[in-house]
């Protein structure tokens, strides 16, 4: 008999994706053409809960969109990959999350749109909250606190899934605001699971060293902190020491949605059970599997690519035990995946309900 597949809330923007692949980057007024637009699913929200899936996690997400077609899009391709909606609210107060994503051949990409609808996320009801009670874990993201109603949705989440003795973390994914870091530095006491880039981190702990800025969260009090390192990899504290948990070179396309496959790679593990390293290490993986297509959503990696990045490289050591010790935990969970795949279409009415 198969395990019962892990659970997770998921609270963040979704937006409709709409991505150009350009020569270079314009000048002031040039008019910049590209052979034609892609419109995928995209936010931070949307890209986690849709990469958690790829892992076989059931996820239920929290976020609004508007009652456009964009919503609807978005709602109809979330839910063909067995993510439940039922906590998405649908609001005519506000276009649904929309970006513009301006993608260079070095695989560097520039966002122009508005969050819409997810500025709109309001306090959770009743319904949220029982289930709240029950849950296992519960993943956050920095947009949240940009508002003062979806800040509110976060702050019952971490208090109810602490109740249950659950754990809850957060990607900073913060923008360049004064008020941002100082708000952020409040709630990363109170969560478990810190994930921040080596420059939010400098922001945040105002250091200039990233290394220091690390040592700095964690002195917050956060009992873990994940620091990603873009094409480096990644940061975290394995048995005690700080360790920079190696890359997969990959000819990155379009970065859009790498963090998001990493922190979803990296929740799963958490999950599952996995030790922080071997976490890490596929989190670094799907990352890299990411950033080799064009477009995130619907477009992120499934687990044979991931597979398929970690196996292709040999590792120095001590990550070559640990690259290995990640390929036997996914030896069943590929076939797994392939049939949880085949059953989505079916499973997409139980899983919304």
């Amino acid at each position: 008999m198969r395990k019962p597949s892990p659970e997770i809330f998921v609270l963040g923007d979704i937006n409709a994706d709409i991505i150009a692949r350009v020569q270079s980057w314009p000048q002031p007024g040039q008019e910049c053409l590209a052979e034609r637009l892609e419109l995928h699913c995209g936010g931070v929200g949307a890209n986690c809960a849709l990469a958690l899936r790829r892992w076989g996690v059931s996820v239920r997400l929290i976020g609004s969109v508007g009652k456009d077609d964009f919503g609807k899009f978005l709602l109809k391709t979330l839910v063909a990959d067995g993510v439940n909606v039922r906590s998405v609210e649908r609001t005519a107060n506000a276009m649904t999350g929309m970006l513009y994503i301006n993608v260079t051949p070095d695989g560097q990409r520039t966002f122009f749109g508005s969050r819409g609808a997810n500025q709109l996320v309001g306090r959770l009801g009743r319904r949220e909250l029982r289930l709240l009670g029950r849950a296992q874990a519960a993943s956050l993201m920095g947009y949240s606190f940009l508002n003062v109603s979806s800040e509110a949705a976060a702050h019952q989440i971490i208090a109810a899934v602490h109740r249950n003795n659950g754990w809850v973390s957060l990607d900073v994914g913060m923008e360049p605001s004064k008020e941002i870091p100082e708000k952020i530095l409040r709630v990363a006491k109170t969560v478990d699971l810190l994930f921040v880039s080596s420059e939010e981190a400098m922001t945040l702990a105002g250091r200039r060293n990233p290394e220091k800025a690390f040592h700095f969260l964690l002195q917050l009090g956060v009992p873990q902190v994940v620091m990603k390192l873009g094409r480096r990899g990644c940061s975290i504290i394995d048995d005690g020491a700080l360790r920079q948990v190696p890359s997969f070179p990959v000819r990155a396309v379009d970065s859009t949605g790498a963090g998001d496959a990493f922190t979803a790679a990296f929740l799963q593990g958490r999950l599952r059970g996995w030790r922080i390293s071997e976490a890490a290490l596929a989190a670094n993986a799907a990352g890299a599997a990411a950033a080799g297509v064009v477009g995130a959503g619907e477009r992120l990696p499934t687990v044979q690519q991931i597979v398929r990045i970690l196996s292709a490289q040999r590792l120095k050591k001590p990550w070559e035990a640990v690259r290995l010790a990640v390929l036997r935990h996914l030896g069943g969970g590929v076939d797994g995946d392939q049939r949880d795949r085949r059953n989505v279409s079916r499973s997409a009415c139980t899983t919304n309900c």
